[in-house]
């Protein structure tokens, strides 16, 4: 070959990758779905394997079949080596599917009984949707949503391995069963749980309360009081206490194709300003938010995937150097006008981190982050910006278990709303409550109905701390 001609071809082939990785930054690549990604998915792929993405689970419990589990939340932003591992098993038993599935009301003890996963979302996901790319997968029954997939996967190859498809609030099940193969005996071997101070037991399988009927994984604990760290927050844009731009710089950079400190700004209401002829970001002192929008125009009316979506925002968010904290998916929307928001929440130590109403209403947002997509590209962005880590010293304590804190859920909803026998208790949930005056301690977070109470783990501070939430 000519020296000419081994020039031109090395020219075209920077000049491809060079385009490539220029979409993935610029146009919030969809770098899980680039030609590059499917021939190496191609390459790489198991024959046991299905052809499609998956939704990171907001959050996912190890049970090795003896009653009590381990509850863990995804370990990066927008991958979990657990839930790799799971989801490769998935794979695998839908594509193994040899029978046609089953739909009943789901027996959780039955489901919850051996060595098994589940992933849990904290919001209802179309099931056409989420098992499109299975396009073989023998099946004629129809479960239009669920919330939860149980994995038990067989301990060896050629063993029985089921996928259990769950909707929460009707309480219908779908059975897959498929021929264990590698990924599922590598699942087995996995699902060991890490040693921990904290359990978790499941309602839908250690009790026969008639208002718990739904699974919820919650603590509980043989002793009590138990002792923990409460959180630590960072503004991360300040510094000596106040807003500095050249920390702002730092990460607004990484939002801008070729970025100019020129193109900065300051509000006479101390708003922090950054923009170019398609991209505006602004940062708000005032309330610790950073706001990405991009003004770029988008042609065409299809909606956002909701798999290649979901990895749209999890590369976008890398740009974010700032976000120190560990996220979680807390919920997904379809908007009117074709766009789709995905929101997101922080976790600390596997345990999430709750906005109290009051500071929800100040960022004028429901939850921690908010990523606005349309036409496979992020039109909007907007963050708390703040970081959270766990204090040094474990100075609060928990003395009421989660029962309890039922039970006093039960009497103010009878007392503010309505009174009657609660017969639905929609979910019980532990986590940081974060509020305006920066108190960052453990609290039950009980809804009934559609109503959420916030119950104090610490009798002795306040006997009388439940409050509504919306």
């Amino acid at each position: 070959m000519k020296v000419y001609k081994i020039t031109n071809f090395v020219i075209v082939l920077l000049v491809i990758t060079a385009i490539v990785q220029s979409g993935e930054l610029w146009l919030q690549g969809t770098s899980g779905h680039n030609f590059f990604y499917s021939l190496t998915d191609i390459f790489d792929a198991d024959e046991q394997e299905a052809d499609g993405d998956v939704l990171l689970a907001t959050r996912y419990a190890v049970g090795e079949g003896e009653g009590t589990f381990s509850v863990y939340y995804p370990d990066e932003v927008g991958n979990s080596s657990m839930l790799d591992v799971a989801n490769r098993a998935l794979g695998e038993i839908l594509s193994r599917n040899k029978t046609m599935p089953q739909k009943n009301t789901a027996d959780w003890k039955e489901i919850l009984s051996s060595r098994c996963i589940v992933m849990q979302y904290d919001f209802m996901i179309a099931s056409e949707e989420y098992l499109k790319d299975y396009k073989d997968l023998k099946t004629n029954e129809k479960l239009e949503r669920f919330d939860y997939i149980t994995i038990v996967p067989g301990m060896r190859n050629g063993e029985e391995s089921l996928a259990y498809f769950v909707n929460s609030d009707t309480n219908e099940c779908v059975l897959f069963r498929g021929e264990a193969g590698s990924a599922s005996s590598a699942l087995y071997e996995t699902l060991t749980a890490k040693e921990s101070e904290m359990r978790y037991i499941s309602t839908g399988q250690r009790t026969s309360a008639s208002a718990l009927w739904r699974n919820m994984f919650l603590p509980q604990w043989a002793f009590l009081p138990y002792q923990y760290k409460p959180l630590e927050r960072e503004f991360v844009f300040e510094k000596d206490g106040e807003a500095s731009r050249a920390v702002l710089e730092d990460t607004v950079g990484n939002f801008f194709r070729n970025f100019s400190m020129d193109w900065s700004s300051q509000d006479e209401d101390g708003t922090f300003v950054f923009s170019d002829s398609e991209t505006v970001v602004k940062y708000y002192p005032d309330i610790k938010v950073l706001e990405y929008f991009n003004y770029e125009n988008y042609i065409g009316e299809g909606r956002t995937d909701l798999l290649e979506g979901y990895q749209i925002c999890c590369n976008f968010l890398k740009n974010d150097n700032s976000l120190k904290t560990d996220i979680y998916l807390a919920d997904i929307e379809h908007t009117i006008n074709n766009e789709v928001v995905y929101y997101f929440d922080y976790v600390v130590d596997d345990l999430p981190v709750y906005l109290s109403q009051p500071l929800r209403d100040s960022i004028d947002s429901q939850h921690a982050i908010e990523v606005t997509l349309r036409n496979q590209a992020v039109k909007e962005y907007r963050r708390y910006a703040v970081n959270f880590k766990q204090a040094e010293e474990k100075s609060e304590q928990i003395n009421v278990q989660f029962i309890d804190a039922l039970d006093d859920a039960n009497k103010m909803y009878q007392t503010i709303v309505e009174d009657k026998d609660i017969t639905d208790v929609k979910n019980i949930a532990m986590g940081y409550h974060v509020d305006l005056e920066g108190s960052m301690r453990l609290k039950w977070f009980v809804t009934l109905y559609e109503y959420t109470f916030v119950v104090d783990t610490d009798q002795e501070k306040d006997l009388t701390d439940v409050a509504p939430e919306e």
